[in-house]
């Protein structure tokens, strides 16, 4: 289940970047191209933890994990709301 609700919030994220720029019609400013490099780390991690791929090393394993990346989507989607 969780893996499912990890894939759903990385589809979520992918769907608001492609949507964002057009929807608001202007040009990112500088203040959300600071927040679109994690943001797509965190896509990324969401979908690494979604398929179901478990990292040998330890501390990545930590990083990957539901604990560190739903808390982490839910503050940078407050980020972008307030920049917004």
């Amino acid at each position: 289940m969780a893996k499912a609700v990890s894939l759903v919030l990385a589809f979520a994220a992918v769907a608001a970047l492609l949507v964002l720029p057009a929807m608001r019609g202007r040009e990112l400013t500088s203040a959300e191209h600071g927040l679109l490099t994690p943001t797509l780390f965190l896509v990324c991690a969401l979908v690494v933890h979604g398929i179901g791929y478990l990292p040998d090393r330890a501390w990545v394993r930590r990083i990957v994990s539901p604990w560190v990346l739903w808390p982490l989507a839910g503050v940078l989607c407050l980020a972008w709301w307030r920049i917004g």
